[in-house]
């Protein structure tokens, strides 16, 4: 299993950016050269578990996932399916003077095919690295479309 975290900010607010990041049902509006859909199929208290087909390093992959969101500041993602069975995404948003914080942690697990890719380690953490830049941009760009329209 790989590990990696990232420490990246926003000049969103913590309440704002936790919003969006746990919107699932309009996440791949945000993010939409990433997730093509997002299938929510059971929902209780404060967990999601979602089908998900997603675009990453030039894969297509179908997957299951376990979205649970613990207000006000933690989204903890699990895959349940596919290549990357196991791995977990901790994302956590934290206030700061000119905005917030989000720090992510990842455990990364390589099954099937995917283990070939084992090798790419680095490539993989700046792909993802790369995917929370373009996260941040897209939210403060769909934030400011979303209060426009109002």
């Amino acid at each position: 299993m790989s590990y990696f975290k990232f420490k990246r900010h926003t000049l969103l607010s913590q309440p704002t950016i936790f919003r969006i990041s746990t919107d699932i049902e309009n996440f791949k509006n945000v993010m939409p050269n990433y997730f093509k859909s997002l299938e929510i199929i059971e929902q209780k208290d404060n967990q999601i578990i979602v089908l998900e087909k997603i675009k990453f390093i030039g894969l297509h992959l179908k997957i299951k996932t376990k979205h649970e969101i613990l207000k006000p500041n933690i989204h903890k993602v699990c895959i349940l399916s596919g290549p990357t069975k196991g791995s977990e995404f901790i994302e956590t948003y934290v206030s700061s003077k000119s905005g917030s914080d989000i720090i992510i942690e990842i455990k990364l697990a390589f099954n099937g095919y995917m283990k070939i890719f084992r090798f790419l380690e680095g490539f993989i953490a700046k792909k993802m690295e790369m995917v929370m830049n373009e996260f941040i941009f897209s939210a403060e760009k769909y934030h400011l479309q979303d209060i426009y329209s109002q």
